[in-house]
């Protein structure tokens, strides 16, 4: 039955893919368009270390400042004192918007993901104090309080799991 919710949980979870590092030659990222940076920054109350209980156990979520139109964070989920999975996580700019993607972990390091796939979580709008996008919302209570409200689908349909969260010290 666990298996069975994480993998649910796998299907909607966070985040999206974006404006991807294009590549030069030499295999650095090119400089992301201005636009794309300016567009990062209404993320940037999520940069930080959040903490908090959902899905059954402790969950702990962190998120590095913007860099290059990019924000990168990773996801934890603790039951009975054990990491029952990671995400990696990804929230960049396209066309369209901010976007969210995420690759799922086991306490192994084993992907569930193929190797070159994700979890895309696609944007429907963003504003200073909530990001929202397809299947996810990210909304800021106050500077020290959080509610992410993810959707999962289960066999018996889809339904909201809302993740209350409080900063934390790194």
């Amino acid at each position: 039955m666990l298996k069975t919710i994480l993998a649910a949980f796998a299907m909607c979870a966070w985040l999206g893919a974006s404006a991807a590092a294009q590549t030069s030659e030499r295999g650095q990222a090119a400089s992301p368009p201005s636009a794309a940076v300016g567009q990062i920054e209404i993320a940037s109350w999520l940069a930080g270390r959040w903490v908090g209980e959902g899905l059954g156990g402790v969950i702990e979520e962190t998120w590095s400042s913007a860099a290059g139109g990019q924000m990168v964070g990773h996801f934890r989920l603790v039951r009975d004192g054990a990491p029952e999975f990671y995400e990696l996580m990804l929230l960049d700019v396209t066309e369209a918007g901010l976007r969210l993607r995420l690759k799922h972990f086991n306490p192994d390091f084993t992907g569930w993901e193929e190797k070159d796939g994700w979890h895309s979580f696609e944007p429907v709008s963003a504003s200073a104090n909530e990001l929202a996008f397809q299947g996810l919302r990210l909304r800021r209570i106050s500077d020290t309080e959080a509610e992410f409200v993810v959707t999962i689908r289960y066999p018996d349909g889809a339904r909201e799991q809302i993740l209350r969260l409080t900063r934390a010290p790194l």
